[in-house]
């Protein structure tokens, strides 16, 4: 009896130890455009709405964040343009900036963009140049 119990004890423990691996939340990078300083103190009831149109010639803050932190402690962003000719290869790398983190879970900076288009912005953890661990869209106009 003593066996079966014990069996079952480990079963149990294995199971539910697995379960807790296979249904672990995966915590997803994010990224927020701002056209204001998120590390600007506000008030308490205002909160961070990320934008996607900017004006030509504005600061454009954006704030990243991951749970798992970075793999090391520097990043890498570009801005690319998307071209209206896209689909033959219509794109232009605007900035390509190699940064130190400011925390090993988040990082925020600006850029500022002068000509009007359709832009996204791709950051990559320095150990993996190949693929982008976050990427946001967005567009700058004229007024």
């Amino acid at each position: 009896m003593k066996k079966i119990l014990y069996f079952l004890f480990l079963i149990l423990i294995f199971t539910g130890s697995v379960e807790a691996k296979l249904f672990d939340k995966k915590s997803n990078p994010v990224i927020f455009l701002t056209p204001y300083d998120p590390r600007a103190k506000i008030s308490y009831d205002e909160k961070i709405e990320p934008v996607n149109v900017f004006r030509v010639g504005d600061r454009i803050y954006f704030s990243t964040y991951t749970k798992k932190g970075f793999k090391s402690d520097y990043i890498k962003y570009q801005i690319v343009k998307q071209e209206d000719n896209a689909h033959t290869g219509g794109y232009t790398r605007v900035m390509n900036k190699t940064v130190r983190v400011n925390n090993k879970n988040y990082y925020v900076d600006y850029f500022i963009i002068n000509k009007a288009g359709k832009y996204f912005i791709q950051i990559f953890d320095i150990t993996n140049l190949q693929q982008w661990i976050v990427m946001g869209a967005f567009a700058v106009v004229d007024e």
